[in-house]
């Protein structure tokens, strides 16, 4: 009886099949293993009777046939997913690569547009010190050029002089006495 009881692989050997189907027959028709031996299940090549009828219609060898992968075609099929996988991360690395590149080229853009707006500003800091220097000569210059009112000294060395001199004195005798304007109006008019 021990000679009736076979492995899963020993069944599909003798039928002609693979041990995928028959590990599928076994599931679709509940077969339960006769003996256990260790972790492998023995059962009676009888219980595969309707297995062997399935697999003598032409029909249904085909598929089987179709469905059966050799050892060979699985390697082939893998080799070619492994080469897509391959050439799809060459593709990802090659845009990588590229972006990496055009962001090296923005960074040094960036840094020589900052060199120059540093230069920029230091031109214009220096505009500024030098406008403020000449600001403040003016206003130096400005305040040497007003007459220190001597109100005291003028009512008490003429003290004859009326009303109507002091206006005739206020005005503008001639073209070469002007009234006094200051730095700011004589530069910019008015």
């Amino acid at each position: 009886m021990s000679k009736e009881l076979l492995t899963k692989s020993k069944i599909a050997d003798a039928l002609g099949t693979n041990p995928m189907r028959v590990t599928r027959f076994i599931e679709r028709n509940k077969i339960n293993a006769v003996k256990k031996e260790g972790k492998r299940d023995l059962f009676k090549l009888t219980d595969f009777n309707a297995l062997k009828k399935e697999l003598s219609e032409p029909e249904t060898k085909k598929e089987a046939q179709s469905h059966a992968f050799s050892k060979d075609d699985y390697i082939l099929t893998l080799k070619k997913q492994l080469e897509d996988q391959q050439k799809q991360f060459d593709e990802v690395l090659k845009s990588k690569d590229e972006t990496i590149d055009s962001l090296k080229e923005t960074i040094e853009t960036s840094k020589h547009a900052y060199e120059d707006m540093k230069d920029q500003l230091a031109v214009k800091d220096d505009q500024i010190s030098s406008l403020t220097k000449l600001t403040t000569n003016a206003q130096t210059l400005n305040l040497l050029d007003k007459p220190k009112p001597n109100k005291s000294n003028d009512t008490e060395t003429k003290p004859e002089q009326s009303s109507s001199d002091n206006e005739v004195a206020n005005q503008p005798n001639s073209e070469t006495e002007k009234p006094h304007k200051n730095w700011w109006q004589r530069h910019f008019g008015k």
